[in-house]
């Protein structure tokens, strides 16, 4: 969970499994390059990813996947958010990307082996999962995440993976918080956010590079930082998360011509038609637009912004800040996500895993058969 400013409010919204930090400078595993893979081919939106990485066993990482691949084709989603871990855990990727270390292309190539040549029918729109820990200060030397997001996007694109999803939460170190998480502090809010804008785009531009078609699915949207954001809408995180709206903004000045940047929409409290919609335009033309002028969106990035973020929601399995969940809540509230999004709709699972059947500690059919109910790829 994004953190108020002194206390924090109800916990993480995402807390990370032991897995997560296991080896956040996962080793380097040599492996011999093979042949890219093709991306799948693109069906038409709305896409249902399921993010269900919270407990230790299962992790969708590629050998799970290739492995239970029958099971995860017939469940009702159109893609996995990928946990980039070798099995024997002695490398994850996932956790080291944005980090201080570099992280080899061999490694990545390693952990991802299992993924190659594996035609999935339904799962088409995989991402790699990349998890918000320990980067550099935004004023210090970022030459190595910028160079591990260009060594993963590559191996993405060679894997046949649809893109990136980065779980942009500050969770190692309160590297987006202004002034508590930055090292110099005597250093103006504006010179932050110039900075903190700089390193989102250089990032952007070294995965284009290497897959110039590539999506990037940041869980948390610019709105965090936004001081103007309205309530309860959009709850007051502003005042501790300074750093993440302007390093969000940099993937959209790095995206260019072909790339997608989306705004997640990590929004777990919302239910109604009505709160979907006014986030939805609120996020897609509001945020951008001149009478707001958001002070880390420069003025030439307020037009193109329409049509280079798409809009996306998040969906969580388990009650929320007093908002209530079971099978038809969540079914009614996909369908409401699924209706406005531009394009990605996610379910984060804390609860029992989509990953298994519900005769090996899965998911019940009750759940399954809502997801399905709403939407119906995969089944």
């Amino acid at each position: 969970m994004v953190q108020a400013a002194g206390a924090r409010r109800g916990g993480r919204l995402k807390r990370l499994s032991r897995i997560g930090w296991a080896l956040i400078l996962g080793g380097c595993i040599q492996a011999s390059s093979t042949k890219e893979a093709p991306v799948p081919t693109r069906r038409s939106p709305p896409f249902l990813i399921l993010h269900d990485c919270f407990g230790d066993n299962p992790a969708p990482t590629p050998s799970y996947i290739r492995d239970h691949r029958n099971f995860l084709e017939s469940q009702p989603f159109d893609g996995l958010a990928v946990y980039l871990r070798k099995p024997d855990l002695t490398s994850n990727v996932s956790a080291a990307v944005l980090g201080r270390q570099p992280v080899s292309a061999a490694s990545m190539i390693d952990v991802l082996a299992p993924l190659r040549g594996l035609a999935l029918e339904n799962l088409t729109e995989n991402f790699a999962a990349v998890v918000g820990g320990c980067p550099p200060d935004f004023v210090e030397d970022w030459s190595a995440p910028i160079a591990n997001f260009s060594r993963l996007a590559r191996a993405a694109r060679e894997t046949g993976l649809r893109g990136v999803l980065i779980d942009n939460e500050s969770y190692g170190t309160p590297w987006a918080n202004y002034p508590r998480g930055v090292l110099f502090k005597s250093k103006p809010l504006r010179e932050y956010q110039d900075q903190a804008r700089l390193r989102g785009r250089q990032v952007m531009e070294a995965m284009v590079s290497e897959f110039p078609g590539i999506t990037v699915i940041l869980l948390h949207g610019p709105y965090l930082s936004e001081p103007t954001a309205p309530a309860p809408l959009f709850p007051a995180w502003q005042s501790s998360n300074e750093l993440l709206g302007p390093f969000f903004a940099g993937f959209v000045e790095g995206a260019g011509a072909l790339a997608t940047v989306v705004d997640g929409g990590e929004l777990y409290h919302l239910r109604t038609e009505e709160q979907f919609r006014m986030s939805f335009e609120w996020r897609k033309r509001v945020f951008p637009s001149a009478g707001l002028d958001c002070a880390f969106v420069p003025a030439a990035l307020r037009v193109p912004w329409e049509a280079r973020v798409s809009v996306g929601f998040g969906i969580i399995d388990r009650p929320f800040h007093g908002q209530r969940m079971d099978p038809g809540i969540l079914a009614t509230t996909l369908a409401r996500a699924l209706g406005r999004t531009d394009g990605y709709v996610w379910l984060y699972v804390e609860g029992p895993t989509f990953l298994r059947p519900h005769d090996q500690g899965g998911a019940s059919d009750e759940w399954v058969e809502a997801v399905r109910g709403v939407h119906r790829r995969g089944s």
